[in-house]
């Protein structure tokens, strides 16, 4: 969570088209789901997260974060065991 408001306060000072960028996109999505729902449930839904749109963002970016790092580790393991995997099940030794 910090990782994400360190970024997004960094975006705010130095790159705020980022944010602008990453806040049409979360609206298109909310339109765009909402838009499945039928009459009275997607306007409704869409008219709150709307008026929620800070936190949705900030919730959304959490979330696609948790994500993205969870995944890193899940690669980085199976490649770590890969590399480190120890034979338990070799022959024993003949002793003469």
């Amino acid at each position: 969570m910090l990782a994400v408001l360190i970024f997004f306060g960094w975006c705010w000072v130095y790159r705020p088209e980022y944010l602008t960028w990453w806040k049409r996109h979360v609206d298109e999505w909310v339109i765009t789901a909402a838009s499945y729902l039928p009459y009275p449930w997607g306007d409704r839904i869409e008219s709150t997260l709307g008026n929620f749109g800070i936190w949705v963002q900030i919730t959304l970016a959490i979330v696609i974060f948790r994500f993205i790092v969870g995944a890193m580790l899940m690669l980085t393991r199976s490649i770590w065991r890969l590399r480190h995997r120890t034979h338990t099940f070799a022959m024993p030794r003949k002793i003469s």
